[in-house]
């Protein structure tokens, strides 16, 4: 068992939950949105019927039912602003091409709830091909500006309207209209500092509301509702709708705002479900929802009315007010609602336009998410803060479908740009990396001062598009007295397209400038793709052939086209002829064909090997060419000495690489009859097998070093 008595544990978000209380503070939004929103999409029946009567109607019903089959917890149903307005547009285009052969009230809702409900099955087309988890990619900078734009909606709509005056005319209707609005926002303030668990913005409504009816002049207000009496909501008339004359004269445009009406009340929905999991833990499948809310809402169009869906504006207010996702707050606001709808004539023309506006400017302002009120307090928080205003403004200028594509698109460039600074995680530039390939020692000092003119670049993250344009630009930088670069690709999962042509032009490039390009690390589809660029497996291999490059350049300078080495190599060096002759009488030399064993992990023998023609390999696999290669052992290079000193067991495998080796093996008892002999010479031989030792040593410390930094 885990001792979680140190685990720090997270309080808990709220003490107790008041559905009562949200959904009162969420009724207090719903009944002046879905108002104004009513008024607006039920325009075109002005004159035919009491708008007022669709609106409420439309706001309670469609909640209801969705409430009623689609329980889920923190969320309040209700009509969303898009959605209303492209119903309203889509009963305009049906008015008006029907006007010429009477359309009727209950013909154009048959003709728009036909549109409005395949719109909604395009939404419910997106949950069953599983495209609705791609929300979870959306950044939380975005979700946030999404709701922030939600609420500077809400507060510039009645900015626009005046407050419920109608025009930014001075007159002594305006002055009314601005001091009723602005008094609800001062009062609702007041409210919600004294008693923060009381639904302060219906309070300050009904406090500032009724005085107001008894102070103003008659006839300066503009009310909610005019007087009429109790009236449901017209049946869609489907048998003698003029269906043909409207589909032939608009369908293209109805179409296109079905489509429209799809991918933004999807991405509302969506969006606010991803802040409820986050903030609330609340989880539920994107899908799952997405296909429950649109059948649901398809059905509620077929019958005449706005479908209602998740709404952010009304659930992040009960939110505020409950602390804890209940579904008793979807039930209670629901069911006030429907007593509104049935109530409403009675008392909704008493109440000023303008209160309705004051609520909505608060709760406009309290849409937005307190951390876009602070300034931010680092640089992480500081890119977040104003992607999140970036999406809060253009979702209020422009909708939605903007704002959301506006983030996304600003995200993915902050992303790129940020995974552009991190993509090189290390560059050697001077020569610090080397392969495994062990040579004599004055071939490893001619390369040693040669290395700086091969540039190791070791990536990682993801390559796409705008981090290999970053990639390719850091490389052009650092292309002076270079012959050779590598990019170590081991760390990088995926490339795209573009990443493919970015790096085949620079190697185009490079090669130009006669320098090479080596790729490493490349497996699986990325190494086909690459199968031009002669990828390297690992690293490794890339620096043994850069190495091998560099000394075919000067062949004569130090001796290094095939030289002629003795057995002893350079453990012979400074060692009499007499004495060194004598030592390679008694060694024993093997031919080994291409990848046969050479030496067993294992194995207590304590023969030394010294390689005379070919290469030997060193790794962790008895199967030649599996496993990790430790070591490439050249001509006149010493291996096994370990256990040739100490007599401890081999700990790896030897196999002759390709063409074979021959190896001059020397016994440790035969060696210690030869030291007897000469032992000057011996001691000589033991201080060059200890450089040799040190040398490796530090060559290993140095390939730690740098893979540790």
């Amino acid at each position: 068992m885990f001792d979680l008595s140190r685990v720090r544990r997270l309080p808990p978000q709220s003490a107790k939950a008041r559905p009562l209380v949200g959904a009162a503070a969420a009724l207090a939004v719903t009944l002046p949105h879905a108002l104004g929103i009513g008024l607006i999409a039920f325009a075109p029946f002005a004159q035919m019927m009491p708008v007022s009567v669709l609106a409420l109607w439309s706001a309670a019903l469609p909640g209801a039912l969705m409430t009623l089959f689609a329980r889920a917890r923190g969320v309040v149903y209700a009509p969303s602003t898009a959605v209303a307005l492209l119903f309203g547009g889509m009963l305009t285009l049906v008015m008006k091409a029907g006007a010429g052969q009477g359309i009727t009230v209950g013909q154009a809702l048959a003709i728009t709830g036909l549109f409005v409900a395949l719109g909604f099955f395009m939404q419910w087309l997106i949950g069953r091909a599983r495209l609705a988890g791609l929300a979870r990619f959306i950044p939380l900078s975005v979700t946030q500006g999404f709701s922030a734009g939600v609420g500077l909606s809400l507060v510039l709509t009645q900015l626009h309207s005046a407050k419920g005056a109608g025009a930014w005319l001075w007159q002594p209707g305006l002055v009314w209209h601005v001091g009723i609005a602005c008094l609800v926002l001062l009062m609702s303030a007041v409210l919600q500092r004294l008693w923060p668990r009381f639904p302060s913005l219906l309070m300050a409504l009904l406090l500032v509301a009724v005085p107001a009816l008894w102070l103003a002049p008659s006839g300066l207000l503009q009310m909610a509702a005019t007087p009429h009496d109790l009236m449901l909501p017209p049946l869609p008339d489907w048998l003698d709708a003029p269906w043909w004359t409207v589909i032939r004269q608009a369908w293209v445009p109805l179409l296109t705002l079905s489509l429209l009406m799809a991918v933004v009340n999807g991405l509302e929905v969506l969006v606010f479900h991803q802040q409820l999991e986050s903030e609330h833990g609340v989880r539920a499948s994107p899908d799952e929802v997405l296909r429950r809310e649109s059948a649901l809402s398809a059905l509620c169009a077929l019958f005449g009315m706005i479908p209602a869906s998740t709404s952010t504006s009304r659930s992040r207010t009960a939110l505020a007010y409950t602390g804890t996702p209940t579904v008793r707050v979807g039930q209670w606001h629901a069911l006030v609602m429907l007593a509104v709808a049935l109530s409403g004539h009675l008392w909704l023309h008493w109440l000023p336009l303008a209160g309705l506006a004051g609520v909505l400017v608060m709760a406009g302002f309290r849409m937005v998410p307190a951390e876009m009120w602070h300034g931010p307090q680092n640089a992480i928080q500081r890119t977040a803060w104003w992607q999140s205003w970036l999406v809060a403004g253009l979702f209020a200028i422009a909708g939605g479908a903007m704002a959301l594509m506006a983030g996304l698109a600003v995200s993915t460039m902050v992303l790129l740009r940020t995974s552009g600074a991190h993509v090189i995680r290390r560059m050697y530039l001077h020569g610090e990396l080397r392969s495994r390939h062990i040579r004599r020692a004055e071939t490893e000092a001619w390369l040693a001062g040669r290395m700086s003119r091969v540039a190791v670049f070791e990536l990682q993250g993801i390559l796409s598009f705008g981090v290999a344009a970053l990639v390719v630009d850091q490389v052009r930088r650092h292309l002076a007295g270079r012959q050779c670069v590598i990019l170590d690709t081991s760390r990088v999962p995926s490339w795209d397209e573009t990443g493919y042509a970015r790096l085949h032009t620079l190697a185009r490039e490079l090669q130009e400038q006669g320098i090479a390009l080596l790729v490493s690390g490349v497996r699986g589809v990325h190494e086909q793709a690459m199968d031009d660029l002669h990828p390297f497996s690992d690293m490794d291999h890339a620096l043994e052939w850069a190495e091998e490059q560099l000394l075919l350049q000067y062949p004569l300078e130090v001796g290094l086209a095939d030289p002629a080495v003795s057995q002893l190599g350079d453990l012979g060096e400074d060692m009499a002829e007499q004495a060194r002759l004598a030592l390679e009488r008694v060694m024993v030399s093997h031919h080994y064909p291409t990848g046969a064993l050479i030496i067993r992990s294992g194995d207590q023998d304590r023969r030394l090997m010294l390689v005379q023609e070919g290469l030997v390999t060193l790794s962790t696999a008895e199967s030649a060419g599996k496993g990790l290669r430790l070591a490439s052992i050249g001509p006149g290079v010493v291996f096994g000495e370990m256990a040739f000193l100490n007599g401890i067991a081999r700990t790896a495998y030897a196999h002759a690489d390709a063409g074979g080796a021959r190896v001059c093996t020397l016994e440790w008892n035969t060696f210690k009859a030869w030291s007897k002999e000469y032992p000057e010479a011996a001691l000589g031989f033991m201080k060059q097998l200890a450089r040799v030792g040190i040398r490796r040593l530090g060559d290993t410390s140095q390939q730690l070093r740098a893979a540790l930094e």
